[in-house]
């Protein structure tokens, strides 16, 4: 798989630590700049604060959950591509992802290789 020349900028929003030590790990390994928060809200002022070029966004954490923060995150940045990464596999829960706001819905266990192509797929068309 070839990188990108450019540093791709990824706000990760994730609770769990396990978790978060997995994509931290997948996201190093490409060589990709990060930021990692541990809520909803804490996304939302980080999206604020800074420029990204994709969000990985858990859906279920504490403070505000991920469908709640990417629709703060749309009054403001309607062309970011959240990506939702999520334990819930259910279809309700990828529909009720995708009216949220978010472009992408990926299912736990974590498949690097999905992760990389859909971020490398969202990022090529901004």
């Amino acid at each position: 798989m070839s990188v990108p020349n450019k540093a791709i900028r990824v706000l990760i929003a994730e609770d769990n630590l396990l978790n978060q030590r997995i994509i931290e790990i997948l996201v190093k390994k490409m060589g990709w700049d990060y930021t990692l928060v541990p809520d909803g809200q804490e996304a939302v002022d980080a999206c604020l604060a800074d420029d990204y070029d994709v969000i990985l966004m858990d859906i279920d954490m504490p403070r505000m959950n991920g469908w709640e923060a990417t629709i703060e995150i749309r009054r403001t940045n309607i062309h970011i591509p959240i990506i939702a990464v999520t334990a819930y596999s259910e279809e309700s829960f990828r529909k009720k992802s995708f009216e949220a706001g978010m472009n992408e819905f990926l299912s736990k266990p974590y498949n690097k290789e999905e992760i990389y192509q859909t971020v490398l797929q969202y990022v090529k068309m901004n």
